[in-house]
């Protein structure tokens, strides 16, 4: 990966992959609703800035999430995130099992796109999100 660093939070690191022209967002730290709400906002403005499709999500860094942050996620978040673009994310797990548990709900939960797949690694995820496909148009 050859990651350029796009911003950084106290929630976050968002890259842009200019091997693979997707979004690599490494998620760190105590995972609060506001906070992610308001860096949301700003991936948001990169995804339409950029015209990425594919976003390689890594909560591998995660100590504590909330089912509040989840819901909103699933229900708010990545709808928006399919309306701007995105096609397909590749979420790498919280090595937390109470986050696990919360993840595996919200990926059930997403009713369109993006499509959402479940990985416990960061090898596995970004494997898979290189095979896929962007549709075209």
């Amino acid at each position: 990966m050859l990651l350029k660093l796009l911003f950084t939070s106290a929630v976050l690191e968002a890259h842009y992959d200019e091997d693979t022209a997707w979004l690599y967002l490494d998620w760190k730290g105590r995972q609060d609703l506001a906070q992610v709400q308001a860096v949301g906002s700003r991936i948001l403005a990169v995804i339409e800035q950029t015209g990425v499709r594919k976003v390689l999500n890594d909560n591998t860094h995660i100590t504590h999430t909330s089912w509040e942050l989840v819901e909103w996620v699933s229900k708010e978040y990545l709808p928006q995130v399919g309306r701007a673009g995105i096609e397909y994310v590749a979420w790498v797990q919280s090595p937390l099992l109470a986050s696990r548990s919360n993840i595996d709900r919200m990926a059930r939960s997403v009713e369109q796109k993006p499509l959402v797949a479940i990985f416990g690694d960061v090898a596995s995820a970004y494997t898979w999100l290189s095979s896929v496909t962007v549709p075209v148009g």
